[in-house]
């Protein structure tokens, strides 16, 4: 593997995809070298589309999940749609989908596709699987976050609040990319792809575990900590002399011993009794407001120094703040330091969160600035590059600028 090639160059992907879930797989699926057809409506297309107009009247949810990609505006309910989309999968390595629950067996029987192709693998994203009383409710975000118990344990008690990012399309997209993953690997052995089935609410239901183990194994109903931690402390937000608050996080006794001697706390330091973390939360609101009196004597720039000395101690960044951070701005320690921008603009592209992928020799040594997979504007689709219709929104398909429903050149099965 030369030190450009992709890990899944070769690989055909067809995504029958919207919004975040599928399309944000399908993305880590391209930016990993495999070649993504998104097959979308031809009456608009992914909806997500239209979510906003922040990034040059692009939609920012779109422009963030669909780089690298190939679009194609297929009607699936006529005859000529559905014999593309066959043709399609009949070289196709992997069909993504997030459609309704049932709305693709209605187009093509499963057991027709796998005919046509045994080799293919095919996953399905879903709010709450393929069965069950749930299976046809809406598999909106919020939806799922509320019936899994995200929502009530995320705010402070009495105030449920949603993650301030759409936590089960999220984690649905990361599953069904290992799946699929996991899928490929198995399918070099065997030779047969697999079917596949992504539930949301499973994901986010795993994701609980610890606090359902600690009120079914310990009886305890553990209550939302706002930006504190349920379980552990000192873990959260805390005020400083001046500035914004500063992050301490305490993970383990050595660092509570450091963090003790940093603010001049000897006496909690040495007190048995907050030695172990649960005998600090049992004294939380004691172990808290002594917290919350030392760092209050001093700046938040003098918190800010402490970082460097490997103490766990971090900036309670906004949004707006967190992408000029060294990691990932110019500066930081991998790839994604190199911030690019367009031609004709200067909106920066972050690379991937993955930090290499060729493969170590012995006696390498990672070289965290060895170029990483292709990259495409992210408010390309790669391929057959999107043009932009003359009111500089997103061209739609069928629109001007766009692809027509019978357009198809370029993606000859």
């Amino acid at each position: 593997m030369t030190p450009t090639a992709t890990p899944l160059a070769g690989l055909r992907v067809v995504a029958l995809e919207q919004a975040v879930a599928a399309p944000l797989c399908s993305r880590h699926l391209a930016d990993l070298g495999a070649d993504v057809i998104k097959v979308e409506r031809v009456d608009g297309g992914d909806f997500s589309r239209d979510y906003d107009t922040y990034v040059d009247g692009m939609s920012s949810h779109f422009v963030w999940l669909n780089r690298n990609k190939r679009s194609l505006a297929l009607d699936l309910k006529s005859e000529q749609g559905k014999g593309i989309l066959l043709r399609l999968l009949e070289r196709a390595d992997v069909l993504l989908s997030n459609l309704a629950p049932g709305a693709l067996d209605r187009l093509v029987a499963d057991e027709e596709i796998a005919a046509r192709n045994p080799a293919l693998i095919r996953c399905a994203i879903s709010g709450y699987g393929p069965a069950g009383p749930y299976q046809h409710r809406k598999a909106f975000d919020l939806l799922v976050q509320g019936e899994a118990g995200v929502t009530a344990n995320t705010g402070d008690p009495g105030h449920p609040a949603k993650p301030g990012v759409s936590l089960a399309d999220l984690g649905g997209g990361i599953y069904a990319t290992a799946s699929i993953l996991a899928a490929l690997h198995q399918r070099h052995a065997t030779g047969r792809g697999a079917k596949l089935h992504i539930a949301m609410f499973d994901v986010l239901v795993e994701w609980m575990t610890p606090l359902l183990l600690a009120h079914t194994e310990g009886g305890v109903g553990i209550e939302p900590a706002g930006t504190r931690h349920a379980t552990i402390t000192p873990y959260g937000p805390f005020p400083t002399a001046s500035g914004p608050p500063v992050n301490i996080a305490v993970q383990n006794e050595r660092q509570w011993v450091a963090l003790c001697a940093a603010l001049g706390e000897t006496a909690m330091a040495a007190d048995p009794r907050l030695r172990r973390n649960d005998g600090r939360l049992r004294h939380r609101a004691t172990v808290e407001a002594s917290i919350a009196r030392a760092t209050g004597r001093l700046s938040a720039a003098t918190h800010r120094r402490s970082r460097h000395r490997r103490r766990p101690v971090g900036d309670a960044q906004r949004s707006t703040g967190a992408g000029r951070t060294p990691p990932a701005g110019r500066g930081g320690p991998v790839d994604r330091g190199r911030v690019a921008r367009r031609r004709a603009g200067a909106r920066p592209r972050f690379a991937l969160p993955l930090r290499t992928v060729s493969p170590t020799r012995r006696g390498d040594r990672a070289d965290p600035a060895r170029p990483g997979p292709r990259r495409a504007h992210p408010g390309d689709l790669g391929g057959p590059r999107l043009r932009r219709s003359r009111d500089r929104r997103p061209c739609r398909p069928g629109r001007r600028g766009g692809r027509s429903r019978s357009a198809v050149g370029g993606l000859t099965p």
